[in-house]
C-alpha cells in the first residue's frame, strides 16, 4: 500500500515539472515568474572616511633657543633653573655691564679727541679766511729781477725777468690750505658719526642685559659650559610628531584632517598636518628604508592631561565622502564592465539597476547614481532573478507581533496596509 502512495506522489511530481518545462518554452506569452528573496538590506545614508593609520607622539608647539653674545658684554648667570616653569616676559638670563661701560668709555675718549681735532682745524681755517679777506684788499704788486746766465764760451750776459703778482699767489695758496683743512675736517666728522652710532649700540646693549622668554612653558636645558644654545625652552602648548614611510609619505599633503585617539581609551582629539618633511631623517642609503618626519597641529588645546613622548594613534583622513548613499559590496553584480543591483520596488516588483560607484571601504561602497538612501536592495540573489517580475518574502511571524505594532502610531499602521493592498 505505501509503495502504491509513493508511486502516485513521484508521478504526479513528475507529471507538474514537465508540465511547467512544457508551458516554459511552448508559451507565446512571457511567464510572470515569482522571484523569492529571502535576503536583503537598505541603503542607507552616511559619513565615508577613509584613513591612514601612522604612528604619533606629543612634543612642544614651540622651542625658544637662547644663544650667547659676547656683544652683549660678559655672561652673568642663569636666572632660572632646568625644569623650572617660566611665563611669556620671565627674565631667564643676564649679562655684566662691565665690558659694555668700558667699551662706551673708550668711545667717548676716541670722540673727544675727535672733537679737539675739529676744533683746532676750525681755528686754523678761520685764521685762513681772516688772512685771505685782508689779502684782497691789498694793492697788486709785481716785482722784477736781473739774472746773470753763464754761455757756452764762458761769456756772461744779463737777462732781464719779467715781473709776476705776488699777491695773487698768496692768495690761490691761502685758499688751497683752506680746502685741504675743510676735507680734513670732513673725514674726521665722518668718524665722530661712526663713534657715535657704536656709542648708542652700546647703550642698547646695557638695555638689553636680561634675555627674557617669548612664550609660556618649561625649561628644557641650560648649559653652564656657555655652548650655545645655552638655554632652551619649550612652550607648554603641544602638537603631534611621528615619522612616515616612503610610501605613506607621497600620500600625505598638509592641511589633511587627522582623527588622534588613545590606547586604552575613547577619548579623540582632531587636527590637521601641519608639516610633511620632503627630505629624510637620515642621510639617504641605498637598500635602506628611509623615514620622513610629519607634524599635527591640534584644533583645540589639548585638554593637560596628556605628557610630552606620550605615544597615539593618528588616522590621517585621506578620503572623505559626507552624506553618501551606501550599499554593502555584494549587492552589486558586475557584468559587461557595468554595474548593476536589484531593487525590490514599492509596487512588489523587482527592478534592476544600473550603478555609479565612488568610493570602496572595506564592506560599504557609496553609490553616486542608480540607488536611493531607504531604497530596499537585495543582498543575497536567486539563481534566475528576474527585473520586472514580481517578488516575495519569508513570513517572520516574530516580527508580526502586537508588541511590534504597539511601537506604531496609529497612523503609520494605516499607512502600512494601505500600502500592502495597493502594491497589489
Amino acid at each position: 500500500m505505501k509503495l502504491k502512495w509513493k508511486l502516485l506522489i513521484a508521478a504526479v511530481i513528475t507529471l507538474f515539472i514537465a508540465l511547467n518545462i512544457t508551458l516554459i518554452f511552448t508559451s507565446d506569452k512571457e511567464i510572470n515568474r515569482v522571484n523569492y528573496i529571502s535576503k536583503w538590506t537598505v541603503a542607507n545614508e552616511q559619513d565615508l572616511i577613509e584613513t591612514l593609520p601612522v604612528a604619533g607622539m606629543f612634543m612642544p608647539k614651540e622651542e625658544q633657543f637662547f644663544y650667547h653674545d659676547q656683544d652683549k658684554g660678559s655672561f652673568q648667570g642663569f636666572l632660572v633653573e632646568k625644569g623650572q616653569a617660566v611665563e611669556s616676559g620671565t627674565a631667564v638670563l643676564e649679562y655684566s655691564p662691565e665690558n659694555i661701560n668700558e667699551t662706551k668709555s673708550a668711545f667717548q675718549m676716541e670722540i673727544e679727541r675727535l672733537n679737539q681735532e675739529v676744533a683746532s682745524l676750525d681755528q686754523h681755517i678761520s685764521q685762513m679766511e681772516k688772512l685771505l679777506a685782508t689779502s684782497n684788499t691789498m694793492p697788486a704788486s709785481s716785482t722784477g729781477r736781473r739774472q746773470q746766465l753763464q754761455t757756452p764760451n764762458d761769456d756772461s750776459i744779463i737777462v732781464q725777468v719779467e715781473p709776476f703778482d705776488s699777491t695773487a699767489y698768496i692768495q690761490q695758496s691761502i685758499a688751497r690750505d683752506i680746502e685741504n683743512k675743510e676735507l680734513d675736517k670732513s673725514k674726521l666728522e665722518s668718524e665722530i658719526e661712526k663713534y657715535e652710532e657704536m656709542l648708542t649700540a652700546a647703550e642698547s646693549s646695557m638695555i638689553e642685559l636680561t634675555a627674557e622668554s617669548m612664550i609660556s612653558g618649561t625649561v628644557k636645558e641650560l648649559k653652564h659650559t656657555l655652548e650655545n644654545p645655552i638655554l632652551t625652552i619649550i612652550s607648554n602648548e603641544k602638537k603631534i610628531e611621528g615619522e612616515l614611510t616612503e610610501d605613506e609619505v607621497q600620500q600625505i599633503l598638509p592641511g589633511m584632517k587627522v582623527l588622534v585617539t588613545f590606547e586604552n581609551s575613547n577619548k579623540q582629539i582632531e587636527g590637521t598636518i601641519d608639516t610633511v618633511s620632503v627630505y629624510p631623517e637620515e642621510t639617504p642609503e641605498v637598500g635602506k628604508e628611509n623615514s620622513y618626519l610629519y607634524t599635527v597641529q591640534l584644533s583645540e588645546p589639548e585638554d593637560g592631561t596628556s605628557v610630552f613622548g606620550q605615544h597615539v594613534n593618528v588616522k590621517i583622513v585621506t578620503n572623505e565622502v559626507q552624506g553618501a548613499t551606501t550599499v554593502p559590496v555584494k549587492t552589486i553584480k558586475h557584468t559587461d564592465k557595468k554595474q548593476v543591483s536589484y531593487i525590490l520596488g514599492a509596487g512588489g516588483y523587482v527592478e534592476r539597476r544600473q550603478l555609479d560607484t565612488g568610493m570602496k571601504l572595506d564592506h560599504t561602497v557609496e553609490v553616486q547614481k542608480g540607488v536611493e538612501a531607504g531604497e530596499i536592495v537585495v543582498l543575497d540573489r536567486p539563481l534566475l532573478i528576474k527585473s520586472n517580475h514580481p517578488f516575495i518574502t519569508p513570513l517572520s511571524p516574530t516580527k508580526n507581533t502586537k508588541a511590534s505594532y504597539g511601537d506604531m502610531s496609529g497612523m503609520d499602521i494605516f499607512k502600512t496596509i494601505s500600502k500592502g493592498f495597493l502594491s497589489r
